[in-house]
């Protein structure tokens, strides 16, 4: 057994070997890409995997990030905004980051060294940029929310607003808890989560034929330059079509179930975070999908048995859990609904040997791993693995 990190250093440079697997970033594009190939593929035989397809590319190498952060800290009396301790060094991650955001971080890093602005620096976790290629928004993470801090961030709204920087819209979201992730999802019940300072209370994502509306806090690919590769391969392995319904687990507010399920007989999403299903109804709704159906859950053993409806006709499945992977048991519980064909994205490749092994104990066995690069310049890939039943022809 090898993990992906111990294949790609295994794969890189010997001038690059002993430095951070960050370090990807100040590569020739060209040569990372032939490093991660080596890797992944090491990866694969190491772990007894079939071998998989060449990595799919990045269209957008390097400044492609549209979700970016910064942490706010008292360095020498001021306050700054500095990269994250898993960021390691600056000069590994800015070059992933839009200049456009680099812009909008000095901008309110200026303001938040003004004495005026001293109470709202005290109570700042992080400042966070999302969006798109074209705009971007900003979330204040504050662990504290009173009527000082309240004015102080409106202030900043009305100077963010009429920066030029186009940022089309700012928010407020309170975390107490000061947690290293940037968008806690555990807040106090009785208290102002979220709050607008000015703009869109939404982010907008173009595929071409439909525009998705989602939360500003919700789930997204930060990587833009690469969704229509993902969708196009996501597409092509599982071929949804009038014969077959579509079940998407871990759907958000619907990439896929829009990106890719117009051609299926229905389609059926499940995510456990309740804001994104509900921009998935309101898109189905808005784009007429009429045999689109969304539900809110956790996906567990149990949810699978009893709370996704059976399918008619054939059925394919796709299903994108985050890093840590699928809980215990749901596996066994989607392989008893006899799908055709599965498709299982993985964005921890750490977690491709231990779900494999799973599918194969449930009678399911690999045809096809295509690797994506989503994120150029670090030591991760997104990989899509198609399944069919073992006794089924390829």
């Amino acid at each position: 057994m090898i993990s992906f990190a111990n294949a790609l250093r295994q794969s890189l440079p010997k001038e690059l070997s002993e430095l951070s697997l960050l370090s990807l970033s100040i590569m020739d594009y060209k040569d990372e890409l032939v490093a991660k190939n080596k890797a992944f593929s090491l990866f694969c035989q190491e772990n007894a995997l079939p071998n998989p397809e060449r990595i799919v590319e990045s269209p957008l190498p390097r400044n492609y990030r549209t979700t970016t952060k910064r942490r706010v800290v008292l360095n020498r009396e001021k306050f700054q905004l500095v990269f994250d301790e898993e960021d390691n060094r600056s000069e590994f991650a800015e070059p992933l980051e839009p200049a456009e955001h680099l812009a909008v971080y000095r901008f309110i890093e200026s303001y938040l060294q003004k004495p005026v602005f001293n109470t709202l620096a005290e109570v700042l976790n992080w400042v966070i940029i999302r969006g798109s290629y074209k705009w971007r928004t900003v979330i204040f993470n504050v662990c504290e929310m009173n009527a000082l801090v309240v004015r102080k961030l409106k202030l900043m709204g009305e100077h963010l607003n009429s920066s030029g920087l186009d940022v089309r819209s700012a928010h407020v979201y309170f975390d107490p808890t000061r947690s290293d992730y940037y968008l806690e999802a555990q807040r106090p019940v009785n208290a102002l989560a979220f709050k607008t300072l000015y703009g869109p209370k939404d982010l907008t994502l173009d595929l071409g034929t439909c525009r998705l509306k989602y939360p500003v806090t919700g789930f997204s690919q930060i990587n833009e330059s690469q969704i229509p590769n993902l969708l196009r391969c996501a597409e092509t392995l599982l071929q949804p079509s009038a014969e077959t319904d579509l079940l998407d687990l871990y759907c958000g507010y619907g990439l896929f179930s829009f990106g890719i399920g117009e051609n299926a007989n229905s389609t059926f999403g499940v995510e456990w975070e309740g804001a994104s299903i509900e921009y998935a109804k309101n898109s189905a709704r808005f784009l007429k999908r009429q045999k689109s159906r969304f539900l809110a859950g956790k996906i567990d053993a149990s949810f699978v048995e009893k709370r996704i409806p059976k399918s008619q006709s054939p059925e394919v499945m796709l299903l994108d859990p985050p890093r840590k992977g699928v809980d215990s048991g749901v596996i066994a519980a989607l392989a008893r609904r006899k799908p055709e064909r599965i498709l299982h994205i993985f964005c921890g490749t750490d977690e491709i040997p231990r779900s494999l092994n799973q599918w194969r104990l449930a009678n399911y066995r690999v045809q096809k791993i295509v690797p994506l690069d989503l994120f150029p310049g670090t030591p991760h890939l997104e990989t899509a693995v198609l399944m069919t039943k073992a006794d089924l022809k390829r």
